[in-house]
């Protein structure tokens, strides 16, 4: 748990970058307002420990504070003060404030302060010619400084561009009716705000602002959903014994920890994780000149998930990527249909998938776990059915269909479907299918 010696030392780092604001949080310590948590067992669980400020419990993730030390206790203590004087300065103004939009300003202010501190102690580094936590600065580039620079007075807020002729987003595909796009992360204040916001395990604003400075800012993906980003993923090619593999470093998702958005009507969208392991086939098969594995080292928490999109164990933690599953094959077909251009390998790869999962549609679900995977094979199906699916696609989907019709009992209601969304299409597809099946 947090202890007050954690705290002290947070405050210290701060105060060696901003005297004023680390004389009022030591102050605060000094008076109680700012405590630490009794002895009990954190209620926060896994998400983290936690301490008080004015009373209101500051998350502060665990991971984060094994990773990183006292920085996310930092960025906590930054965050509520940035709040708490927002707060002052509203009711100094006087008069009946509108909460709503008073409440957005006043947290709003508190991310703020936590980034621009982030980004002084940046630029602070490059200056000194210092290296972050596990890499090398680029030396002192000066172009660094003015990207950073750019960022803190620009002040923008992330918004994805899809009618731009270059657009900023690798993948499009769709989450809980929304659209989702994979792409590297985009460099911004508000980016940079909402992951102060989010708190997630590995991903501070330390760690995505080191990787800027480590010239390894393309290894950090992000899926983003209406202008929010909802989970992060960390990626490194690896070279071993000839085999080259596409790491996982890291990957978390929002998971409803985070605030919701002042406009968004909903949480955090299901399936984020998922579509991030997506967009990361999508790199390795599509973007990537050679073949390679995509391999991660997984905490046994999350071992269940990884085994449900199609990873493999590979010893006691490590684990690689076999043939994707149907909950992410839902994804990369969401992709697929979003990308024009999608590598032609990659496209018979991915109706190879589809053929053995329609063909794996002949075993009759035993388990729950087997009924909730057909579900997600036949909606695969029938997104390989719609009018503008790839022809390779609907191809593998009819021919496994007529083929194993007799023992897939959804084959006469999907063939059907498939004529009624487009009949003259599919009865080619449906009589060459069938002709070469009878052959």
């Amino acid at each position: 748990m947090i202890k007050r010696e954690h705290i002290k030392q947070a405050i210290d780092a701060i105060s060696m970058r901003n005297k004023e604001i680390g004389y009022s949080l030591d102050e605060m310590l000094g008076m109680g307002l700012i405590n630490i948590a009794s002895g009990e067992i954190d209620p926060a669980g896994d998400e983290g420990y936690h301490f008080f400020f004015e009373g209101r419990r500051v998350l502060v993730n665990r991971v984060l504070f094994f990773q990183e030390g006292t920085a996310p206790i930092e960025q906590g203590l930054l965050i509520n003060y940035g709040e708490l004087v927002k707060r002052q300065e509203i009711q100094e103004r006087g008069g009946s404030p509108d909460y709503p939009a008073a409440l957005k300003e006043i947290h709003d202010a508190g991310l703020r302060m936590a980034v621009l501190h982030e980004i002084d102690y940046a630029i602070e580094r490059i200056e000194k010619g210092q290296k972050p936590d596990n890499g090398s600065v680029k030396g002192r580039d000066q172009s660094l400084i003015d990207t950073i620079k750019r960022i803190q007075s620009e002040d923008t807020a992330l918004s994805i561009q899809e009618t731009s002729l270059d657009p900023s987003f690798l993948y499009k595909g769709v989450l809980s009716g929304s659209a989702a796009f994979f792409m590297c992360f985009p460099f911004c204040m508000g980016s940079l705000m909402q992951v102060a916001d989010l708190n997630l395990e590995f991903f501070s604003v330390r760690f995505v602002l080191n990787c800027l400075l480590r010239g390894v800012e393309r290894n950090l993906q992000a899926c983003v959903v209406q202008d929010r980003i909802v989970g992060l993923v960390f990626l490194s090619l690896k070279e071993q014994f000839l085999r080259r593999s596409l790491e996982i470093k890291y990957i978390a998702t929002q998971r409803g920890k985070a605030e919701v958005a002042a406009d968004s009507s909903s949480g955090p969208p299901r399936g984020v994780g998922t579509f991030l392991v997506a967009g990361v086939w999508m790199l390795a098969r599509n973007e990537m000149q050679n073949r390679a594995d995509i391999v991660l080292d997984a905490e046994v928490g999350a071992r269940g998930f990884y085994e449900t999109i199609g990873f493999e164990s590979r010893g006691f933690s490590g684990f690689v990527l076999g043939k994707p599953r149907p909950y992410l094959l839902q994804a990369l077909l969401g992709m697929a249909r979003n990308s024009p251009d999608l590598r032609q390998s990659a496209v018979e790869e991915i109706a190879r998938i589809i053929r053995r999962h329609v063909k794996g549609l002949r075993k009759k679900p035993s388990t729950e776990k087997d009924l909730s995977e057909r579900k997600a094979m036949i909606e695969c199906v029938r997104e390989c059915l719609m009018p503008d699916s790839r022809h390779e696609f609907m191809d593998a989907a009819i021919q496994g269909l007529l083929k194993y019709s007799r023992k897939i009992m959804e084959s006469e209601d999907l063939l059907r479907y498939a004529s009624e969304l487009k009949a003259n299409r599919v009865k080619n597809h449906v009589h060459t299918a069938g002709a070469s099946h009878q052959g």
